[in-house]
């Protein structure tokens, strides 16, 4: 009898297989994308894929959904640091635009959903449930700072949220890996901008 694979030998195969999943359905789409497929980039066997995942439908559905609940876990772990709004927000948007970036595929994936809702009307109120978590938190944040007169008063909370995980979806989707180091910085100064900040944003860093 084969020796059983060791929890830990598991996982990183299950990830491995994850990844490569990710990848090729936002490159090919569900109906494109087959498990031989997966299997053959991975390097495995087509039946090795059903030892993590049941069906192509249940690798699909956490291809979208694990990524995405690792962006919440990070981005609500940063709105709940120690600081004033405005160095939370800060430190926020400074953590997304350094990591965003290894989310290409994923994101990619999510907009293919939300293009088909019809087709995929349970994952895409999941990705509507998972979005609105991380923009309400980012509401309260604001409103708070807001109130303490650090950000603007004349924008709503709400419409500030979404536009900027807006903004930070659609720089992912379209610049991807491709940008250079200090594009990116440029661009972290314009989603804080986008916050409407009452401080020169040099001086959030010093008030912390």
């Amino acid at each position: 009898m084969a020796r059983p694979i060791n929890e830990e030998k598991r996982r990183e195969r299950r990830n491995r297989i994850l990844k490569e999943a990710v990848v090729l359905f936002a490159e090919n789409g569900y109906s494109n994308t087959t498990t031989a497929l997966i299997a053959q980039s991975v390097g495995v066997t087509p039946g090795t894929i059903f030892q993590y995942f049941p069906s192509k439908e249940a690798l699909f559905y956490a291809a979208v959904l694990e990524p995405l609940a690792d962006i919440q876990v990070k981005s609500l772990a940063c709105l709940k640091q120690e600081g004033t709004p405005g160095v939370i927000i800060k430190n926020l948007v400074e953590e997304q635009f350094n990591h965003i970036h290894f989310y290409t595929s994923e994101l990619r994936l999510v907009q293919f959903v939300l293009g088909q809702r019809i087709r995929f009307p349970e994952l895409t109120l999941k990705i509507l449930e998972s979005t609105k978590v991380i923009t309400d938190t980012i509401e309260y944040v604001y409103a708070k700072g807001q109130l303490m007169g650090e950000f603007n008063k004349n924008f709503s909370p709400a419409m500030i949220s979404r536009a900027y995980i807006s903004f930070l979806n659609g720089i992912a989707l379209t610049l991807g890996e491709s940008i250079h180091h200090p594009e990116w910085e440029n661009l972290k100064a314009h989603a804080l901008y986008l916050f409407a900040p009452i401080q020169p944003i040099e001086k959030l860093e010093e008030s912390k």
